[in-house]
């Protein structure tokens, strides 16, 4: 499963395995998200796979929510995302640092 259900609306987001398998759980946590209000939290420590949809849908979801002028709260971000991000140049997108070297 890409993420972990959460307890209440407004809780951290938990991230652990955002790929083309489990893209549907992520798109439907996400979509419900984006009917909250404020900054939403993300958990991304327990990613220890990831591919370009994951990233993608996570890249769009993140352009949505500032288009709201709303924002992404990371609280944590495996090494896996980081480098999978930044190999793709979606880490500043997603609020994950510059992506130069």
């Amino acid at each position: 499963m890409s993420v972990t259900p959460s307890a209440a609306p407004g809780s951290a987001l938990v991230l652990t395995s955002p790929t083309i398998r489990t893209i549907t759980s992520l798109q439907t946590e996400l979509a419900e998200r984006l009917d909250e209000s404020g900054t939403v939290q993300m958990d991304g420590i327990a990613v220890d796979r990831v591919d370009t949809a994951g990233l993608q849908l996570l890249a769009a979801f993140v352009r949505d929510l500032r288009a709201e002028n709303r924002d992404v709260e990371w609280l944590g971000c495996s090494e896996a995302l980081k480098k999978a991000a930044h190999s793709l140049g979606l880490g500043a997108a997603l609020g994950l640092g510059s992506d130069k070297n």
